[in-house]
Order: C-alpha cells, then structure tokens, then sequence
C-alpha cells in the first residue's frame, strides 16, 4: 500500500497491505505504548523499549529516547493504523497490535532498527516476527541504541542476583533440562532457569530441547524472582540464540 515511500528494503519487509482499524494517536506513554483518542491504550506488538520512571523507580537509560523517537514518527499525523494480533489484549487489558504511521512505516519495526528497543515474540502473536528481529540483528552488527548502551549487556546467568529481574538478555550453558506437567526447564545456573510452557513446544519443532544439554544459549526475556530462584519464560524459539 505504501511500499513506495519506504526507501530501507530491510524495513519495506515489514510492512502491511491491510489494516484491521484506523485510529488517531492521543498520548505516547513510552516507547512501546500509547492511547488512542478513544482512551484505548495500545501495547505494540514486537518491540520491548526501555521503561520510563514510575513512582520511586527512576527511568531506565535510553527510555527517553525511546519515547521521543515515537512522537517523532507521528509528528507529520496523527492518524494510527493498526494491525491486531491474534491475542488482542494483555493481561493489563491494554491492546495488542502492529501499528504503522500513514506513511506506512511500521513502528515497532523503525523503532528496533534504530536501536531504541529489542526485538520480542510473544506467543501466538508472531505476524512477520522474522522481519523484526533482522531489524533487531542489524541494529546488534552496528552496536546502535541499546546495543552500545553498558544496562543492556547481556549478563552471564551464573552473576545474576535476585534483584535483576525485569527485561534482559541472559546467557549461559545449560546444565539440565527439568520436567514438571506443564511445562520444561532450562537450568543454566542454581538461580536461573528458563521456562517453556509444554504448550508452547510447537514452535520448538526444529530445535529440539533435549539437544540443548550442554550448550550455551542466550536467552531474551522478564525475569521474576520467585521459589528462590530467578525464572524467565520463553515462549519462542525467537527468543533464544545457541552461541557458538
């Protein structure tokens, strides 16, 4: 629909030629969420930015850009076209879609090649995840954004204390694969697991998990702390890299 103005054919890739709804942009909370007019807010779909200060929690580093890199893609209009995924809200109730300028730019796409986020897939909503994270390689190879930024350094699961939870990039060998009913873990140190939901094994097909034993991967993700332990959930191969 708008493959003309897309000069980048890394990004063109990430376009859309439908639209399930046509908005008008309100407020840009952050770099990965905004209100419609209507009072809708919208997660968007495929990127995960920087989180700005809430309460006593001071912003994280490049969340400000993030947040003004967004404005800017819709400083020429207002006009939000969005593209739902197959799960439409989260558990905050928030909307979930692609969402694209009127120029056709795909934000989260613009957003993750400038380095102002990482790349995500959040099961079952994975329209053209893989134009995403090659946006997410590219901005990695130039060390843009996040990717020259200290906070956002992959950090080796053996270091990490209970404290560290939140979005991160973790990496480290995995020691064993535990079994429980509904789902596997992937312990890669005594305070770090990794958890893939059984019903999630499908997109699993091609990388099978028992040949994970012994390997080093990283893995991108929210840790929580709980049981002890810090645990991240992965839901897509996406979402974890074996390292040579």
């Amino acid at each position: 629909m708008f493959a003309g103005l897309l000069s980048n054919p890394l990004l063109a890739a990430c376009e859309a030629t439908t639209y399930d709804e046509t908005a008008r942009l309100d407020k840009v909370y952050d770099g990965d969420t905004i209100r419609l007019t209507d009072g809708r807010k919208v997660r968007i779909i495929a990127v995960n930015t920087p989180e700005m200060a809430y309460k006593e929690r001071p912003s994280q580093p490049l969340a400000e850009e993030a947040s003004q890199a967004l404005n800017q893609l819709f400083q020429a209009s207002k006009l939000v076209y969005l593209k739902y995924g197959k799960d439409r809200r989260d558990r905050y109730n928030r909307y979930l879609a692609h969402v694209f300028t009127d120029q056709g730019k795909n934000v989260a796409a613009e957003l993750i090649r400038a380095g102002h986020g990482f790349a995500i897939l959040v099961p079952p909503n994975d329209w053209k995840y893989d134009c995403y994270f090659k946006q997410d390689r590219q901005a990695s190879n130039e060390k843009r954004g996040v990717w020259a930024q200290p906070h956002y350094q992959p950090r080796q699961a053996t270091d990490l204390d209970r404290k560290m939870t939140g979005f991160q990039l973790v990496e480290g060998g995995v020691d064993r694969i535990g079994q429980a009913k509904k789902s596997l873990w992937l312990d890669l140190a005594p305070l770090f697991s990794v958890k893939l939901q059984r019903h999630n094994l499908k997109y699993f097909e091609n990388q099978p998990i028992e040949s994970l034993i012994g390997k080093r991967i990283r893995v991108r993700g929210w840790a929580s702390y709980y049981y002890g332990k810090l645990r991240m959930t992965v839901g897509h191969p996406a979402m974890m890299e074996i390292l040579e």
